[in-house]
């Protein structure tokens, strides 16, 4: 099976969600037997150099076409006046629709997998250039993120505009979700939100594959008394974690655990993050050079999300590594782990205070959450079973695809 995988950014490297999703997705459908090929932008805001590639890549055949994603005020004015989504807009190209077609004619993929809903803008290109099944892989139900967002927001101006947002990509998302052929939502969740808007196409759950290769148990081997948070800080759900952490949780642990540390970590922070999260023990780093020695450091990391949905992959990592998790509900949305035996639940303030302090002061309860943790992990989101499934699904879209059609 020929599957052309359409990426809103290059998979490598996988510094974030979206990234280690694509390329945990990519590596395990050539490990079952498929021949995959990566075609994807490179935004301004998330280049990568292609030389750097590392070798896993070289079979993928990456191509990667530059694009200017950026938010801009004249960007939103024309959106705004022509009443587009701004969000999925941006990510409209003419260069990678032209290279998709010839792609297409030389290649003729089986499948083609729209990698996020941020691929979307490109199905037309795609319907002219081919009649191979688009299969959606959707990590996020993206207009609930803005939703949240926008319910959560301050000030007489952004909420309205969060709304407006909102209500644009939620329109744009149920008008295009009967386009694909298929969609892969990453949780049960998901799925479920998918029917609930009227989805009428097959729904198969494929989530985050964990290679357990790549995932070595780390377990017990952070500083004491320190909290982490990993995550991208120009993604508006993150920043509004932790400032909320920051704000409201943080004097309480500190209040117990007067030593404790918070240490933040993330691309992208904007410049008055320091100065909003002045607080002691409070620590702002920006990008790491490795998540996963930044995820070992702590006694455990903590993941306060107030919006969003999907499935947050910052915290798969961190599971799989044997670190302990500390989160909102929403935060975990998706994850398939027990509350106080393999991850810590909680949703006020003094609540995830309370559950933040059990394992800063209990090195031996933290260790024993995240081993418990990353077996659960490693379990079920195993990438060889995964691809299978996936495999299988896909056999029988073109199976069905081959009936409707009378073809053999």
């Amino acid at each position: 099976m020929r599957i052309l995988q359409l990426c809103p950014k290059v998979p490598w490297p996988p510094d974030d969600g979206g990234r280690v999703a694509m390329r945990a997705l990519a590596l395990s459908l050539l490990e079952a037997g498929a021949e995959v090929r990566t075609l994807s932008l490179n935004p301004l805001k998330h280049r990568t150099d292609l030389s750097t590639l590392p070798d896993e890549a070289l079979p993928l055949r990456v191509e990667a076409i530059d694009a200017d994603t950026s938010v801009t005020p004249a960007g939103a004015l024309r959106s705004l006046l022509a009443g587009t989504s701004y969000n999925v807009e941006r990510f409209r190209s003419p260069a990678l629709e032209a290279r998709l077609g010839a792609i297409a004619a030389e290649w003729r993929p089986d499948v083609v997998l729209l990698e996020s809903l941020f691929a979307v803008p490109s199905l037309p290109a795609l319907r002219r250039a081919t009649g191979a099944p688009a299969v959606l892989r959707s990590v996020n139900v993206e207009h609930e993120i803005w939703d949240r967002l926008a319910a959560n927001a301050r000030g007489p101006l952004l909420r309205p505009w969060l709304r407006l947002l909102a209500s644009r990509l939620r329109a744009y998302e149920v008008a295009t979700m009967d386009s694909v052929d298929a969609i892969l939502p990453v949780t049960a969740e998901d799925a479920a939100t998918y029917r609930r808007l009227g989805a009428r196409v097959p729904l198969f759950v494929t989530p985050v594959g964990m290679n357990a290769r790549e995932w070595p148990d780390l377990s017990g081997r952070g500083e004491p008394e320190t909290l982490v948070f990993l995550g991208s800080l120009d993604w508006r759900p993150n920043l509004e974690a932790v400032r909320w952490f920051v704000g409201e949780v943080w004097p309480r642990v500190r209040a117990e655990h007067p030593l404790a540390r918070f240490r933040v970590a993330g691309s992208n922070p904007p410049p008055e993050l320091a100065e909003e999260t002045l607080h002691d023990g409070v620590e702002i780093l920006g990008r790491v050079a490795d998540a996963r020695a930044f995820f070992a450091s702590g006694s455990a990391m903590v993941v306060p999300l107030l919006s969003g949905g999907g499935v947050r992959v910052k915290i798969l990592e961190a599971m799989a590594l044997g670190v302990p998790v500390v989160s909102t509900r929403l935060g975990a949305t998706g994850i398939a782990a027990e509350n106080g035996r393999e991850i810590l639940l909680a949703d006020d303030a003094a609540s995830l205070a309370s559950a933040c302090g059990r394992l800063l002061g209990d090195r031996e309860a933290a260790v024993r959450l995240g081993r418990a943790g990353r077996a659960k992990i490693l379990e079920r989101h195993d990438t060889a079973q995964i691809a299978r499934d996936l495999m299988g699904f896909l056999h029988g879209l073109l199976q069905a695809g081959r009936v409707r059609t009378g073809r053999a």
